[in-house]
């Protein structure tokens, strides 16, 4: 180090002052010198590095940006042709950002909170025991299923429902529903679905980035539900004989569907034989 070096340094940081000052590794500092962001004020023929005061307003800057998520290449490009009129265009940019995450943790918040609430009910479920649910409108997606009993056929249209689902960009809390005409009612095992659906809640419907998704949307009606839960799908049709008859002995007018929801699936429950699933029936 010669004089005039030596000189210039007594009022500069040496790397490891700098890096404790701005709370960050010296080698944090030295691949910003190296990627050409931030470089130090002073090096000497020896090689060590001496940051300036003046230096901690900049990096203070990079911090801010890193902070906003924003890659090093682009800070890098943003601070070598930075004007006014760029950080507007810059802040504009992230502040859409920031709105696009906030309604991805809106989404999840909701998915969370649904699938809490359906887990709690399945724990609270009583099989066979029919009641009368009084149930706001609620919004579906719909598909209709005009094939065979045979498990693969309903298996492909259940994907198929779901990839339609994910072509509008919903993703529900919601399992996968099934429909059949209570002019149909299920004899035995090998019963037939008319139609699938998603139900929708409000976080779907407002993270949906699909303009069209109004277009797509069914409602099943408000109103008073005879329900019974059963576990598993062994037997299963005769709780929807049951509920047929219930509202028969009661002298109750049916609607058109019975609804077929699972409440606790694979995500909470291991095998088939142990799911817990609702079966309503609207009644007037």
């Amino acid at each position: 180090m010669n004089k005039i070096q030596k000189k210039n340094t007594y009022s500069h940081f040496t790397t490891g002052e700098f890096a404790k000052l701005c709370n960050v590794k010296k080698q944090t500092l030295f691949h910003y010198d190296d990627i050409g962001i931030f470089s130090p004020e002073i090096k000497t023929n020896n090689g060590y590095r001496y940051y300036s005061y003046r230096q901690l307003e900049i990096f203070s800057v990079i911090s801010m940006l890193k902070d906003l998520n924003m890659p090093l290449k682009d800070i890098k490009k943003y601070l070598d042709n930075r004007n006014p009129k760029a950080l507007i265009d810059l802040l504009n940019e992230q502040e859409k950002e920031i709105n696009k995450k906030m309604e991805e943790l809106e989404w999840m918040k909701g998915f969370i909170n649904t699938k809490t609430q359906l887990t709690k009910a399945g724990l609270s479920a009583k099989s066979g025991e029919i009641y009368i649910e009084k149930s706001k409108k609620e919004y579906m997606i719909v598909s209709d299923y005009k094939g065979s009993e045979n498990e693969k056929d309903i298996a492909a249209a259940i994907i198929k429902h779901l990839n339609f689902c994910h072509s509008v960009d919903v993703y529900s809390a919601h399992t996968i529903g099934g429909m059949i005409p209570t002019t149909q009612i299920p004899e035995d095992l090998n019963y037939n679905y008319s139609h699938f659906y998603t139900k929708l809640s409000k976080t779907d419907y407002s993270h949906s980035s699909d303009t069209n998704l109004s277009s797509v949307i069914s409602i099943k009606p408000a109103g008073n539900y005879a329900v019974i839960y059963h576990k598993g799908y062994d037997g299963i049709y005769n709780d929807y004989q049951n509920l047929a008859e219930y509202t028969k002995k009661h002298g109750l007018n049916i609607g058109p569907y019975f609804y077929e929801d699972i409440i606790l699936d694979e995500l909470s429950m291991k095998g088939w034989e142990n799911y817990v699933i609702k079966l309503s029936l609207l009644v007037y």
